[in-house]
């Protein structure tokens, strides 16, 4: 990533070649950035967000709740590949991206369009990080916007439509942690029904998350 990163703003036409010639090292740039994109596509593969609409297990009732309880917990992802997707997905929500991490991405954004002239390398990444401003997105964010860019443009985008992107790729993450916090209460709230009734017997422990 070293000459990624060390391009002089008065080079830009080397944009271009470095990036062709390191293309490995733009995809060892990306990959990582894209991790949370699995738990998106898991999310949606698994239609675990249909959790969202499941109301907690009335506690005042605890006979008629224990079997449901067992059978949530059966259903539910386990646990701690929740608390890892919290944690992957709040790192990705709340983190904010350098400059120059962000004038990296935009500009291997650009290259990915054979019309985007070189010259327009520099302008655009101005341009861009003073529109952002003070609501710089994480690079995991930027990443995946970008990946959505060069799906379904044909042109480089604008400004706006970057900005869009990043936002709509945030929000996507948002509400994915979202899905995960409801199902993490699930679990918690399933538990407490189960202990509440009696608690796990050794038929059950195989239950616990």
């Amino acid at each position: 990533m070293d000459e990624l990163t060390i391009i002089a703003s008065d080079q830009p036409e080397r944009l271009a070649m470095a990036v062709n010639r390191h293309s490995h090292r733009v995809l060892a740039l990306f990959e990582p950035l894209l991790d949370h994109q699995n738990i998106l596509r898991q999310i949606v593969e698994r239609r675990l967000g249909d959790w969202l609409r499941v109301a907690l297990l009335d506690l005042r009732v605890l006979n008629a709740v224990r079997e449901r309880a067992f059978a949530r917990l059966e259903r539910l992802p386990k646990r701690d590949p929740l608390h890892a997707w919290d944690d992957e997905l709040a790192r990705v929500t709340e983190g904010v991206a350098d400059d120059q991490t962000l004038s990296v991405l935009l500009s291997i954004m650009l290259a990915g369009f054979p019309r985007a002239t070189a010259a327009n390398v520099d302008a655009f990444v101005a341009a861009a990080l003073l529109a952002i401003g003070e609501r710089k997105p994480s690079a995991d964010i930027v990443a995946a916007a970008i990946v959505r860019i060069w799906r379904k443009n044909r042109l480089p985008p604008s400004i706006a439509e970057f900005i869009e992107e990043c936002d709509e790729a945030r929000q996507a993450a948002t509400n994915a942690r979202r899905v995960v916090a409801k199902m993490l209460a699930l679990l918690d709230n399933a538990e407490e029904a189960i202990v509440a009734d009696g608690g796990f017997d050794d038929a059950s422990t195989a239950f616990r998350h």
